[in-house]
Order: C-alpha cells, then sequence, then structure tokens
C-alpha cells in the first residue's frame, strides 16, 4: 500500500486518481477528480466503479474491460463520463492492476487525464470535413462545376459539365474555355470578366456556350478566385447553373411582346417615342404614342419621319436634340423639359445591336403637379413666411456665390446686419399682428433702399441681413445714412403711426473676413456697437468691438451666477386638443428672474448661453425641473398630462444626452412616454449623426417633435427618416392667415396626416385661427387664445380651473 501510496503522490496534482479494491469498490479518490466530477468525496467512496460512467456505457462493455484488468492486464481508452450536475466529460483512463507478493491482485489503480477539449475538437474537424464533403457533393449533383489555374486553363470539370457541353473530361482539362466558346459575346464581355476576378473580386454573368455537337446553351455563372498568402489569385472555381430554357422563354416573350407593342403603348397613361438617324443624317422620329401624345397633340401624323426642330418650338427643340445626341452615344439620359405650360420628365434609352446604337426610346411623363409641390417646398425652406424676403438659407447661399466673384474680380462686398430698436416694445405693446405688420413694411422700404444686384434676408425676428457686392466703402455709407433716412419715415399701420428705428452694423469682404461666418459676426458686432451708441446709427466693424465682447462676457459671468444662484424660473403654456377641449400637455419656457433687470426673456439671454456652452447645464434645469413640476400635477389628478421641453443644437449634439434624460426621468420618476423633447429643424445638418441620436432617445420611450416647422430648412427625405412624433406649425404662418399661409399649413398638416406624424400649430391668438385650424384637422394647439405662459402657481390654477369648466 505504501508503495501504491508513492505512485499516487507524482500524479495527484495533474491527474484523476482512483483506487478500487479487488471487488471493484472504490476506496480512494483524488482532489482533481473531486474537482471535476463535483461530488463529495463521501458520495463516491465505496460505491462501484461503473458510478462515473454508467449513463453512456452497457454492462457488457464494463465486463469486457473488467475482464482484461482481472488477468492482471492494463486495460486504457477514453471513457465518456457525467458530473453531478450533469456537465458530459472525457477522460483518456489507465486502470492497473496490482499484485501482492503471492501474485494476487488485491487492488487496482485508476489514472486518467481529462480530454473533453481535444475530443471536442476531434468531433468539430470531423463534422467539419464531413460538411466540406456534403457541400462538394451537393454541388456536384445542383451545379455545373469547373476549375481553372490562374492563366485559365482547367483542371477539373465535374460530370455534369460535360454532359452540358457533350465533351469528355479528357477533352477538357488542360484547355481554356475558348473550346465552348459560342462568338455570341464581344472581347470587351471577356476583358471585363477578367479584369474583376484577377483583383481578387468575384464575377457574376450570363455567358452563352456552344457545346460538342453545335447546340447552344446559356448558362448563370459565377466566378470565385482563391487568393494566396499575398492575395495573387492562383486558382477560380467556376459554379454554373443552365439557363437555356428561361432565356428562350425570355425571347419568345420578347417576339410576343413586339407584335402587340403598338396596341400597348397607344393605352400607356405617358408619351413613348423613338428616334433614329435618318439617311441624310437627321434624328427623326419613328414613333410617338400614348394618352399623354394624344393630349399634347404629338401624333403620328404630326412626327413621323420629322426632326425636333419641325415638331417643337427652337428652345424645346434645341433641348430634345441636345439630349438625343447625347443618348445616341450610347447613355442612358434623364432630364426635364417645359411645353405648353406643363413640366415632363424624359428618359432616354438607347438600343443596341451588335455594339451599335440603332435607334433611342423615349419615354415622357407630366411632372407638373411634382413641380409645383417642389416650388411649394422650395419656397418654405428659402423664403420667409411673413416678409417674403429670402431666409437664412438662400442668403447664405448667395453671399457664398458672392463672396466667390468678388475674390476672382478682386472687388469688395459690404455684409450689412440691421436690427429694428424698440420693436419689442411696439410688439409687446400694439400686440404681435401690428408688429408683423410692420416688419413687412420695413421689408418693403429696406428693399427700395437696394440695387438690384443687392440681396436682402430677414434672419428672424427683427434682424434683417443684405450683402452689397462691388461697391466701396463710401457707396455703403450712402446706402447705410439712406436707409436710415426712409426707416425715419412714419410708418401708418391701421391708423396709427409708428415710428422705428434700425441699427446697423457694417462689414467689408476681404477686409473684416474672408468667409461668411466671420463677416455675419462682424457686422453683428458693429450693430450691437451702433445699438450701445444711442441706436439709429450705422457702426462699420473696428477694434472698439472689443467693448461690445465684454458686455457679453459680463452677460455670461451673470448667467453663471444665476444658475448657481436659482435665479432662473420656469412657466408654463397650455396645449389644447380642439376635439375634446382637454388640456394635454404645457410647454415649458425659461425666464430668468435678473435681481438688477427683473424677468429677462429667452430671447436675450438664449443665444448667448448657446455660444459659451452654458446652454448645457441651463437645458438640464430645465428638463429636470419640467418634469418633477408634471410629476406632482400627476399626483394631483392631472395625470395625462405632458411636459415639452425644447432641446437645442448644443445640447442635441452632446454625446451624454442620452444618458441625462435617462437620469433625470430616473430621479422624478417620470413615465418617459409624458416628456416631449422640441428640436429645431437646424438639427438636420448631420443627416446620419442625427438619425443615430434621435433612435437613442427614442429608446427611451420619450416623444420627439420638430418646433418652428416650415421656417428653416425642411428635407423631406430626412422627415421621412427622422423618428418623428410631432411637427409644431410656426407661429407666423398662423397669424397670418393670407392664401399663401393657409396653403403652406394645408400642405403641412396633409403631409404629416400621411406620414402618421401628429401636428400641433402655435401663435392661435384669435378666433379665426381656431375655426381654420379644425377645418383643418389640426388637433392640438397653443397660443394666447387659451393663454399666455403662466408661472407654476397660475398654470396650477389655469389647469384646475380649465378642467372644471370642460369637465
Amino acid at each position: 500500500m505504501r508503495d501504491v501510496t508513492s505512485i499516487i503522490s507524482d500524479f495527484d496534482k495533474s491527474s484523476i486518481i482512483l483506487i478500487l479494491d479487488k471487488k471493484g469498490i472504490i476506496t480512494y479518490v483524488n482532489d482533481k477528480y473531486l474537482e471535476i466530477s463535483n461530488y463529495e468525496k463521501n458520495e463516491i467512496i465505496g460505491r462501484p466503479y461503473n458510478t462515473i460512467s454508467s449513463v453512456f456505457y452497457s454492462n457488457s462493455y464494463y465486463d469486457q474491460f473488467w475482464e482484461r484488468v482481472r488477468r492482471g492486464q492494463v486495460w486504457q481508452g477514453e471513457i465518456k463520463c457525467q458530473s453531478k450536475d450533469g456537465t458530459d466529460y472525457w477522460v483518456d483512463m489507465h486502470i492497473i492492476p496490482y499484485k501482492n507478493e503471492q501474485g494476487v491482485i488485491f487492488e487496482y489503480m485508476a489514472i486518467g487525464t481529462e480530454v473533453t477539449r481535444s475530443k471536442a475538437m476531434d468531433e468539430s474537424l470531423t463534422k467539419t470535413i464531413r460538411d466540406l464533403q456534403d457541400i462538394k457533393n451537393a454541388l456536384d449533383e445542383s451545379s455545373i462545376v469547373a476549375i481553372t489555374d490562374g492563366k485559365g486553363v482547367i483542371s477539373y470539370v465535374n460530370d455534369k459539365f460535360c454532359e452540358i457541353s457533350k465533351y469528355d473530361r479528357e477533352e477538357l482539362v488542360g484547355k481554356t474555355h475558348r473550346v465552348i466558346n459560342s462568338g455570341y459575346h464581344p472581347k470587351s464581355f471577356f476583358k471585363v470578366m477578367w479584369d474583376t476576378i484577377k483583383h481578387g473580386e468575384v464575377w457574376k454573368g450570363e455567358v452563352k456556350n456552344r457545346a460538342k455537337d453545335g447546340n447552344i446553351y446559356w448558362m448563370n455563372t459565377t466566378i470565385v478566385p482563391y487568393l494566396d498568402d499575398e492575395g495573387v489569385p492562383y486558382q477560380y472555381v467556376s459554379i454554373r447553373t443552365d439557363i437555356t430554357d428561361r432565356i428562350r422563354a425570355e425571347t419568345a416573350l420578347a417576339e410576343a411582346l413586339q407584335n402587340d407593342f403598338m396596341r400597348t403603348v397607344k393605352n400607356l397613361r405617358n408619351c413613348i417615342f423613338k428616334v433614329v438617324v435618318d439617311d441624310n443624317n437627321r434624328i427623326t422620329y419613328t414613333l410617338c404614342e400614348g394618352k399623354l401624345a394624344e393630349e399634347l397633340g404629338l401624333t403620328m401624323e404630326k412626327v413621323l419621319n420629322k426632326t425636333s426642330h419641325e415638331i417643337f418650338n427652337d428652345e424645346v427643340a434645341k433641348l430634345m436634340e441636345s439630349n438625343l445626341h447625347h443618348a445616341l452615344t450610347g447613355v442612358i439620359v434623364n432630364f426635364e423639359i417645359e411645353y405648353l405650360d406643363k413640366y415632363f420628365y424624359i428618359t432616354l434609352s438607347p438600343i443596341q445591336q451588335n455594339e451599335k446604337i440603332v435607334e433611342v426610346v423615349g419615354s415622357m411623363i407630366d411632372i407638373t403637379e411634382r413641380k409645383k409641390a417642389e416650388e411649394t417646398i422650395y419656397y418654405m425652406a428659402h423664403y420667409d413666411a411673413l416678409t417674403q424676403l429670402p431666409n437664412r438659407t438662400l442668403f447664405n447661399n448667395q453671399l457664398i456665390k458672392a463672396l466667390a466673384l468678388a475674390k476672382e474680380k478682386n472687388e469688395k462686398v459690404g455684409v450689412i446686419f440691421i436690427d429694428l430698436d424698440r420693436f419689442k416694445t411696439i410688439n409687446d405693446t400694439l400686440g404681435h399682428s401690428t408688429g408683423d405688420n410692420l416688419l413687412k413694411a420695413v421689408a418693403v422700404r429696406l428693399a427700395e433702399c437696394l440695387r438690384s444686384s443687392d440681396c436682402l434676408s430677414r434672419q428672424g425676428g427683427d434682424e434683417f441681413t443684405l450683402f452689397l457686392p462691388n461697391i466701396t466703402r463710401k457707396e455703403i455709407e450712402g446706402v447705410a445714412q439712406k436707409i436710415i433716412d426712409r426707416m425715419s419715415e412714419v410708418f401708418t399701420l391701421e391708423h396709427m403711426e409708428i415710428y422705428i428705428t434700425p441699427s446697423i452694423g457694417i462689414s467689408i469682404f476681404p477686409d473684416d473676413g474672408d468667409n461668411i461666418e466671420v463677416l455675419l459676426k462682424n457686422a453683428d458686432g458693429a450693430m450691437y456697437l451702433a445699438k450701445e451708441r444711442s441706436k439709429n446709427n450705422y457702426q462699420f466693424f473696428t477694434n472698439e468691438l472689443h467693448q461690445a465682447i465684454a458686455k457679453k462676457l459680463k452677460i455670461e459671468g451673470d448667467l453663471r451666477r444665476a444658475l448657481d444662484q436659482n435665479q432662473f424660473v420656469l412657466y408654463y403654456q397650455p396645449k389644447v386638443d380642439m376635439v375634446s377641449s382637454k388640456i394635454v400637455g404645457m410647454e415649458a419656457l425659461i425666464r430668468w428672474n435678473h435681481p438688477e433687470l427683473g424677468l429677462v426673456p429667452p430671447m436675450e439671454f438664449i443665444p448667448i448661453a448657446e455660444e459659451t456652452g452654458l446652454i448645457i447645464p441651463i437645458g438640464e434645469w430645465v428638463m429636470r425641473t419640467a418634469c418633477r413640476q408634471l410629476k406632482e400635477w400627476h399626483e394631483a389628478g392631472y395625470n395625462q398630462m405632458s411636459i415639452a421641453v425644447n432641446i437645442s443644437l448644443r445640447q442635441f449634439i452632446q454625446n451624454d444626452l442620452h444618458e441625462v434624460i435617462k437620469r433625470i426621468l430616473e430621479e422624478t420618476d417620470l413615465l418617459s412616454e409624458f416628456l416631449e423633447l422640441e428640436i429645431t429643424e437646424s438639427i438636420a445638418h448631420d443627416a446620419k449623426q442625427t438619425i443615430r441620436i434621435l433612435n437613442r432617445i427614442k429608446s427611451l420611450g420619450v416623444k420627439i417633435s420638430i418646433d418652428d416647422f416650415g421656417i428653416g430648412y425642411s428635407s423631406l427625405s430626412y422627415l421621412s427618416q427622422f423618428p418623428i412624433d410631432r411637427l409644431k406649425i410656426d407661429q407666423s404662418f398662423v397669424r397670418h392667415l393670407n392664401p399663401r399661409n393657409q396653403a403652406i399649413i394645408k400642405t403641412i398638416i396633409d403631409m404629416a396626416h400621411n406620414m402618421d406624424i401628429a401636428v400641433i400649430a402655435e401663435g392661435v391668438e384669435t378666433e379665426e385661427h381656431v375655426e381654420f385650424l379644425k377645418q383643418q384637422k389640426c388637433k392640438e394647439v397653443q397660443g394666447y387664445y387659451y393663454s399666455k405662459p403662466l408661472s407654476e402657481i397660475d398654470a396650477y390654477k389655469f389647469i384646475s380651473d380649465y378642467e372644471s369648466e370642460y369637465k
């Protein structure tokens, strides 16, 4: 027993060791076995030998190897075992009999090594080899397979290749595929194929081949290059399927369609025409049919064998001839024309036979309604709805072109920024309607002061910008003074005499900057200097603008203290469902309760907050405060209301916005479905990033709406991709219900409904607004007609009173 124990100590750490008495009862197991089997020692000691693997083997299996070891022979083999928790494992086991001095076996020692991982790898390799063989067998049964070397010499073909080509394998191996070339394809066809596979790319195509007996057959072919370690093809495997029957069916169908072509074309809604180059080298029409052709009077009698100049006016004829010449070079051409006060989209498709263009087939459809819709959308995207002036987008585009031309010609460009003095006072005192009428009148007067080459735009609010190309500093001064003189004249609006003055800032290209951003920023800075100097004057960009910058820094400092000293408050404006007369939500609007200036509206400090980055902590405070307030209203019984919070572009693009929203919802214990984030169209500057951010936010369950919709750049393709829940029609459209704005509102509502997007209109102030929006089925509204923005206390009272009234 001491000798056995000595042997055990050598293997105890690395091997599984069991000792059995002469009857096969386990008398000892080491820790390694207990570790692998998950059994306790007392669960194994005293049990028979087959305990460790009895679930996998029959008694006869044990009888065979037990008979061997009882004869004094060592048994070796792999045994599949099962641990206490049901996990299978494999052991490479040696069972060694031990004899006493009389030569009688008195016990056995089993020494084993766990081989589970290598066993699994062997099984996986075996399965992979079997699968590869199955794949080869499947390919041989289903496909026509050939293998060539890097030069295209055939080294292997399967039986199906021989069967369809009628060649014996010996006739093909060692040859190239030229042996089955039908002569149908041009050399350029095979050049493209070889260029593709030589670059290590897969080539796919349809090939017409000739069998040994002369029969033609078609193959759908895929050629896969095999690459060496340096990425160079050394072998090609081609896998083909027979598509001869399909090609024959298609050919028969084409012939049948040709016979029925004229009758079909005549009943098409669009216009189908054909042209050829006649013997006199003229492009003449040989066909013109379809419903649209009849409507336009383009009958066969009018067009047959005639040129475009004999059919259309000069402008249309020149356009048609130019594009037909292009199509006759073998290029598919798409273009638009205007003819008989309508717009048409034409596609020209060249028809080729034997590598020669024999005719061009044209298709023409009426796109007049689409063009009108495009013009409406373009107008919405590029013009201010109130003044009909170019908006920021169009102004910037035109200024870019003007600066490029000025740089080329070494000319100067004046950039002017105009802000109306005391406009807010007039707007707040006399009402938004009067304020808007004043802005329209100002736009007219400003335009009267400019040359035809100058460009005037409304940036928003009471701000206007213009640029003056090819101009001197003295001439710019003359324009600025002319604006001041004209603006000093009284404005008569609705029997009221109103006086308003401008503050004008001027920068000059290239003296004060060489790009739009710098020039507008400097003109804006000069405008603030003009305001500081008693308003109603103009200032050129100078070093004195450092004073204006210092002032901004002071406001920035006040803003930082405002956040630390809890000077911000939220006001709430109700959003009403006109169908149910219920308050469906509130929009949270920030105000600055400045210790010196009193209640400061957001338009006076939000731009600075955005510029300095303070909008990030301020925006987080707004969201947290609004969510906390809504939770209180829910607990008071008004649990179906939502809260809308404005998100600036600066906030939107911050990396942790998703985490901030999630954290605030958890802190306030507010369900995500009651939080709505209002973003502006400016987020579409980077569509891919915007979609990624919006989808991440939407994953939280919050709602997303586009604020001030219609006054920025509204790309319908972006709108269809963005996960938007609601569009908020800008108040400028609602306040001025002229025919154009009514059409724009209707377009937005119809579009949103068709895209399954909710709509809310802001700026609702009169009964007329309410009735019009009801007719357009705009369900939700917001504006002074229902309530101005209210403090927390007044908002709660309003909710309570309103709910009681409409209960």
